[in-house]
């Protein structure tokens, strides 16, 4: 088995609802993000931010680029599970976007 087929069957793991993957939808559709909060308050804590609101006010999520239809830039805003969120920061690698959800004026 090649790096590919074996890096494929590794996000089939990571990305199924019974293992880490949780359902919800982004702009009314429905997607299976790995949310990640752990890794973004150590990510706050690091560059000594607030942490306040950290946990109703951000999000970091791991999402498929299969599964979007549009591609997530910073500044643009998304609804998340029925709530505006702004994206403020996004990387892609492998297929996968990691990008913050934030509420505007925090």
């Amino acid at each position: 088995m090649g790096f590919r087929e074996q890096l494929s069957e590794d996000m089939a793991v990571f990305f199924n609802p019974e293992e880490f993957a949780e359902k919800h939808t982004i702009n009314g559709v429905g997607v299976t993000p790995i949310i990640d909060n752990d890794t973004l308050a150590e990510l706050y804590i690091q560059k000594d931010t607030e942490t306040e609101s950290l946990f109703t006010d951000s999000v970091l999520m791991y999402v498929q680029q299969s599964e979007l239809d549009f591609e997530p830039v910073p500044d643009q805003y998304l609804d998340f599970d029925g709530r505006t969120y702004i994206v403020t920061d996004v990387k892609l690698a492998g297929g996968v976007y990691a990008f913050v959800l934030g509420v505007k004026g925090h």
